[in-house]
């Protein structure tokens, strides 16, 4: 019952934003809709145009992955809507000098209610993570309130309310990061072949659903090593990748002819106006110290800044001490684990698979200058399941749900002051 009503909870949460925020009022929704557009009406798109077909153009996401597009043109072809055109919208100068909320100046009725059809799937998505993160921990632990802690860290994390709520690429990396801890656990468990070779199949649909995931792969094969000797290690690890490569093959193929890499790195760094070396001598990042001052200051910093709570274009967040005081409860929460009686397995599996999500902000932060902690997200089942696990040392069942409460009570005056203030005009 208490599990029921979280994902109730979350489902309700979710679809007031999705209701309540005019059309593209969130970062990046308009070129993701665009993407899906495209593929509605019958094209591929791009980051270039292809001779004598400008239609295959593209909007500012048109760099990602296609498995997210895919799913949602086969959706909205499905309930029969047909492709609305690409939206521009009146920029609302006050919103730069803060006077206003909202970034577009008017927000249409017919563009929200064409928006709702792609907004509410991502809601669905996000519910079914947080059914896994439940599913995940009740493999791991005889104690019943456990998967649910870990389930409504989830389901409460304001951050990742408001990305279910909206068109992104973003729900479906962390839907499929979630099945991923599902079945690297499963796999920790009893270790097989097959059941690697399920691992590696989700993680190559992660490919082609956002590169940035691709740091999952050292998680992949550090999992390998719950079983023991070199050679059923190595044996493991390349079931995995070589499944992960099977499923993702066809894109990185695409990759390579289109753009002349099978990540098309080049391509992308051109299309985004941010190569690396620009970037670098512009901001001094030859300097090792400025290096040094960039991946351990800078990064983390962001990291803290933008996990717990961020909407809108990102003109919404939480005070600095508020998000660092939320940081350090849940750092300590799984500090808790030392002196605990958890498998070393579960351990490996679950720290395995956080850390190379958090290297997943570092990852595009070295090629783009761009970092947001929701790449992270990837692992959020990971991350506050070790969380849950250490919480296990309080036997107050009231004391475990702080973390996940605090995230509730944060996502509703969230929706209060930046849902509800943005003016419909």
């Amino acid at each position: 019952m208490a599990m029921c009503a979280v994902v109730l909870i979350f489902v309700v949460l979710g679809s007031l934003i999705a209701l309540k925020t005019p059309a593209y009022e969130s970062a990046d929704e308009v070129g993701h809709v665009q993407n899906v557009e495209s593929l509605v009406a019958g094209h591929w798109y791009g980051m270039r145009c292809e001779a004598g077909q400008p239609s295959t153009c593209s909007g500012d996401e048109a760099q990602q992955a296609p498995l997210y597009y895919m799913g949602l043109a086969a959706w909205q072809t499905l309930v029969g809507v047909p492709p609305h055109g690409p939206f521009v919208g009146q920029r609302n100068l006050a919103f730069f000098v803060r006077a206003k909320p909202e970034i577009f100046l008017h927000h249409s009725d017919a563009d929200h209610r064409f928006l709702l059809w792609l907004r509410f799937p991502n809601v669905l998505l996000g519910a079914l993570t947080v059914l896994f993160a439940y599913f995940t921990l009740r493999l791991v632990t005889r104690d019943r309130w456990t998967p649910v802690v870990a389930a409504a860290m989830v389901a409460f994390l304001p951050r990742f309310v408001f990305l279910s709520s909206f068109v992104t690429n973003d729900n479906l990396v962390d839907f499929l990061g979630a099945v991923l801890v599902f079945l690297a656990v499963r796999f920790s468990i009893a270790p097989s072949r097959w059941r690697m070779v399920w691992v590696g199949a989700v993680f190559g649909l992660l490919i082609t659903t956002k590169l940035s995931t691709l740091t999952l792969g050292l998680a992949v094969v550090a999992l390998a090593f719950v079983v023991s000797g070199w050679r059923r290690r190595a044996g493991y690890a390349v079931i995995g990748l070589s499944a992960a490569l099977v499923v993702s093959g066809w894109y990185l193929i695409q990759n390579t002819v289109r753009y002349g890499d099978p990540s098309a790195s080049t391509a992308t760094l051109r299309y985004l106006n941010a190569t690396i070396s620009p970037v670098v001598r512009e901001l001094g990042l030859d300097n090792v110290r400025e290096t040094l001052r960039y991946n351990v200051v800078d990064v983390p910093h962001n990291i803290i800044a933008s996990f717990w709570y961020q909407s809108g274009t990102n003109q919404f967040f939480w005070p600095w001490r508020v998000n660092v005081l939320i940081t350090v409860v849940v750092a300590a929460s799984i500090l808790c684990l030392i002196g605990r009686h958890v498998s070393p397995r579960t351990l490996l599996t679950l720290g395995s698979f956080s850390v190379a999500g958090l290297l997943s902000v570092w990852f595009v932060a070295s090629q783009t200058y761009t970092y947001q902690a929701r790449y992270a997200f990837v692992a959020l089942v990971a991350i506050f399941g070790l969380a849950a696990l250490g919480l296990e040392r309080f036997p107050k069942v009231a004391v475990r749900f702080v973390v996940p409460l605090a995230g509730l009570i944060g996502t509703i005056v969230a929706i209060q002051q930046d849902v509800l203030s943005v003016h419909w005009t």
